[in-house]
């Protein structure tokens, strides 16, 4: 049964930015309890390999995409906005992500997206301090035990 779209009405964000080369080698890592049959039907045509604008993670565990838009008000910040989703528990890329990112693809659109634009170095700079990011925050979603 195939996952449930997104409502119409929800603008997507979202825009791949890894290089295809990444995205083709990487396999998705799914979290424990993720239907991957049911799954992967819905996040193979988000895939910028199979034509979406979204890539795997190096390590498959996360969708990634970089979004760019005409102004400012739309983004935040240079008008670019870059988006990952990925479950950390249990860790990998759950069914919960691939919705999300199916979602933000729908909300960009009816924002104004712009088309994208060829890959550059920067993807390799803003990917790494995704990174950063998260290694810093640790597994900020799980209760600590007292």
């Amino acid at each position: 049964m195939p996952l449930p779209r997104p409502s119409s009405r929800i603008p997507s964000l979202i825009r791949p930015f890894s290089s295809r080369a990444s995205a083709m080698a990487a396999q998705p890592r799914f979290s424990a309890g993720t239907d991957a049959a049911k799954v992967t039907p819905a996040l193979t045509p988000l895939l910028s390999s199979e034509g979406g604008r979204w890539a795997l993670t190096n390590d498959g565990a996360a969708l990634e995409r970089r979004f760019q838009f005409k102004t400012f008000a739309k983004t935040w910040v240079y008008n670019t906005t870059f988006i990952r989703w990925t479950t950390h528990n249990p860790a990998g890329l759950s069914e919960k992500d691939v919705i999300m990112a199916a979602a933000c693809d729908e909300l960009a659109a009816e924002l104004g997206e712009l088309a994208p634009e060829p890959e550059a170095d920067q993807s390799c700079t803003i990917r790494g301090l995704a990174d950063q990011a998260a290694a810093a925050a640790g597994d900020c979603c799980t209760p600590k035990k007292k």
